[in-house]
C-alpha cells in the first residue's frame, strides 16, 4: 500500500531569507507573493515597507486616492508600511485622501514630505488634526518637512517633543517663531538630531533660541544648520546652541568668509561645508577659525571640511593657497592640542564642469594644497581626502 505523501514545508526562516534577497526587485516580490501563503507575508513586508505617494507635479500619476483605497480595502497592509515619502497635497481631493492615509497608518517610523519648490501649508483643519495625531504615534521616529511655507508653530513644537530626528526646510517669519504654547515635560523631548534650514534666515536665531529655552533641545546631540549669506543674528544663534551637542554640521552657503563657530566644549564631530566662489580661493578667515579649534572644541574627535566649487568658474589656482594652519604644523602630534582628534577629512565637491573636464588636475591640486595646510598630518592615517559629484542632495540621503 503506497505511503501517504506529506507536503514539503520549508522553515519560515529559510523562506524569509530567500525573499530578502529579492528586496530590491519589486516585480519578483509581487510574483512570489502570489505563489504560496508562506511567501505572501514576507513579500508584502518588503513591497509595502516604503510607500511613495505621488502628486501630479512630480511628473508621475497622482496616487493619493490609490494609496487611500489600498489601505482601506487591505487593512492588514498597514503594519507593513514603515516609511512614507510624498509631497504636500495642494488639491482638496488629495488632501482628503492624504488625511485618510494618515488616519489608517499606525506603524510608520519615517515620514518625508518633500516638495520641488516651496509649498504653502494652507489646508483644511481635518488634515492638520490628522498630522498632529500622526506625529504623536509612538512608532514615528523621523520626520522631514522639506520646502514648506506657513507651517504652524504649534506643529513644529509638537514635532520637536515627539520624534527623535526632525528635519525642517521651511520659511520662517514672525508667525511661526512664537513662544512655545507650553513647556514640554522632562520626559517628552527626545529630539536627538535636528536638521534646520530656513529661508530667509533672519528669524533662525530667534527660533532656535526659543526651542532651546523651552527645553526642546535638551537631549539634542546632533545639529545640522544651513545658513545664507545674510549674517544678521548668527552670533545670537550660536550662543543659543545647546551645550549637549556632540555633532555639529554647518553649511555656510555662499559666504565669502565663514562665521565664527560657537564654543562647544563637549563637541566631538564638526563638519563645515564651504563654497569656493568667484574668488577661486579658500574662505578668507578659514585659517583663523581652524587655529581656534583647540579653544572652541577641545574634545573634538573628527573634523570634516567640504569645499564646493561654483559652476563655470575657471580652474582654481591651488598652487597659490600657501601657508599651513599653525595648529596642524609638523609638531601637532607631539603637542596634542586636540588630544582626541583621530580623523580629518577634506572633501572636494566638484561641479559637473570639473567632472567632465579637468577633474584630475583639480583634485590633485586640491590634495596638494590641503596637505600644505596640514603638514603635521601628512602621511598619517588621520588625514583622508575624498571627492564627490555636486549632484549630491541632502534630501536624497535623509536619515
Amino acid at each position: 500500500m503506497p505511503t501517504k505523501r506529506r507536503d514539503l514545508r520549508l522553515p519560515q526562516e529559510l523562506i524569509d531569507a530567500v525573499v530578502l534577497e529579492l528586496r530590491d526587485d519589486s516585480a519578483c516580490l509581487a510574483a512570489c507573493s502570489k505563489t504560496a501563503k508562506t511567501f505572501r507575508v514576507p513579500c508584502q513586508r518588503l513591497i509595502f515597507r516604503e510607500m511613495v505617494i505621488h502628486s501630479e507635479e512630480s511628473g508621475y500619476p497622482n496616487t493619493y486616492r490609490r494609496a487611500s483605497d489600498l489601505l482601506t480595502s487591505s487593512p492588514h497592509l498597514e503594519a507593513q508600511v514603515l516609511n512614507i515619502s510624498t509631497a504636500w497635497p495642494t488639491e482638496e481631493n488629495d488632501m482628503h485622501a492624504f488625511e485618510a492615509v494618515l488616519r489608517l497608518l499606525r506603524s510608520v517610523q519615517r515620514l518625508v514630505i518633500s516638495n520641488t519648490g516651496f509649498v504653502s501649508w494652507r489646508t483644511y483643519p481635518a488634515l492638520n488634526a490628522a498630522m498632529f495625531d500622526f506625529i504623536s504615534l509612538p512608532s514615528l521616529d523621523r520626520l522631514h518637512l522639506i520646502k514648506m511655507d506657513e507651517v504652524p508653530s504649534s506643529l513644529i513644537y509638537h514635532a520637536a517633543s515627539s520624534v527623535r530626528v526632525l528635519s525642517l526646510e521651511i520659511y520662517l517669519d514672525q508667525t511661526n517663531v512664537s513662544e512655545p504654547p507650553v513647556e514640554p515635560s522632562p520626559s517628552s523631548p527626545q529630539l536627538e538630531h535636528f536638521i534646520l534650514s530656513s529661508r530667509p534666515t533672519f528669524y533662525l536665531s530667534t527660533f532656535v533660541s526659543r526651542l532651546s529655552r523651552g527645553g526642546y533641545l535638551r537631549n539634542t546631540r546632533r545639529l545640522t544648520l544651513s545658513l545664507e549669506e545674510r549674517q544678521e543674528g548668527y552670533q545670537n544663534l550660536f550662543d543659543s546652541l545647546p551645550l549637549s551637542l556632540r555633532h555639529l554640521e554647518i553649511d555656510y552657503g555662499l559666504f565669502r568668509g565663514i562665521m565664527s563657530i560657537p564654543k562647544l566644549e563637549s563637541l566631538q564631530v564638526l563638519e563645515l561645508n564651504l563654497y569656493i566662489g568667484m574668488t577661486r580661493s579658500l574662505p578668507s578667515n578659514l585659517d583663523r577659525i581652524v587655529t581656534k579649534l583647540p579653544e572652541l572644541t577641545p574634545l573634538l574627535e573628527r573634523l570634516t571640511l567640504t569645499f564646493r566649487t561654483m559652476p563655470r568658474i575657471p580652474e582654481i589656482p591651488w598652487s597659490t593657497q600657501d601657508g599651513s594652519w599653525p595648529v596642524f604644523d609638523v609638531g601637532f602630534l607631539e603637542r596634542r592640542e586636540l588630544p582626541r582628534l583621530c580623523k580629518v577629512t577634506c572633501c572636494l565637491q566638484l561641479t559637473m564642469d570639473y567632472f567632465h573636464g579637468d577633474s584630475d588636475v583639480s583634485y590633485t591640486g586640491f590634495v596638494t594644497a590641503l596637505e600644505r595646510k596640514l603638514p603635521g598630518l601628512r602621511g598619517t592615517d588621520m588625514l583622508i581626502f575624498t571627492q564627490k559629484n555636486s549632484s549630491y542632495r541632502y534630501q536624497d540621503h535623509l536619515p
